[in-house]
């Protein structure tokens, strides 16, 4: 066990007591789990007093059943004391489209980026953010990727639009899926039928 992560934690339980829903130990890595609303100052707190300054990625994680819904995870990192901590907040109400979650970026500035992929990948807003925009998917792609209610295979794009996506006039949600296009395909979920086209630009054999 990282007796310096154990020594954080229960400082943080006393400066924070209402800030701590509970705290997991799984292999030897702790996990605490925060109300949102104290989820900025916590953050402040372990990098100021505790040497947690790196910030190594923010991730989440779609319980599609379970309310709330999403799980957004902070993996931090005292470099001086070789220690790791998660934090980790529970957001998303039933039929809550957006979920919002307080910036980190006045903490770790690098929080930008990885707040901006958990942003375009699974929906969740990060409130403050300096620039919330997606950072991977095209500007105006109108779903989020990493949801469990998103197709395996994804939507079929007509040609030739292979890179990019033709807008909706409104938001295709889930079940069966077809392009918004009158020359649109049909959503191939069971793979029984392949493109013979290459996609642009790929020489043929």
């Amino acid at each position: 066990m990282d007796t310096f992560a154990e020594a954080a934690v229960a400082a943080l339980r006393e400066r924070f007591p209402q800030a701590v829903v509970e705290t997991v130990e799984h292999r030897g890595e702790l996990t605490v789990v925060l109300t949102t609303e104290h989820l900025v100052a916590v953050c402040d707190y372990l990098k100021r007093h505790h040497q947690y300054t790196f910030l190594s990625t923010i991730t989440a994680v779609d319980w599609l059943e379970r309310v709330p819904r999403y799980d957004v995870v902070y993996q931090l990192l005292s470099l001086p004391r070789r220690s790791t901590l998660a934090l980790k907040v529970r957001v998303g109400g039933k039929r809550e489209e957006h979920p919002q979650v307080p910036s980190v970026t006045g903490v770790w500035p690098a929080a930008n980026w990885y707040e901006r992929e958990v942003y375009d990948l699974f929906g969740i807003i990060f409130t403050h953010h300096p620039d919330l925009r997606r950072i991977l998917m095209p500007s105006n792609w109108t779903t989020h990727p990493l949801r469990k209610d998103y197709p395996l295979t994804g939507f079929d794009l007509p040609e030739p639009h292979w890179g990019g996506q033709v807008p909706y006039d409104v938001d295709p949600g889930v079940g069966r899926q077809t392009l918004r296009t009158p020359q649109g395909r049909e959503l191939n979920e069971s793979r029984s039928a392949f493109t013979t086209n290459p996609e642009p630009g790929t020489p043929r054999a």
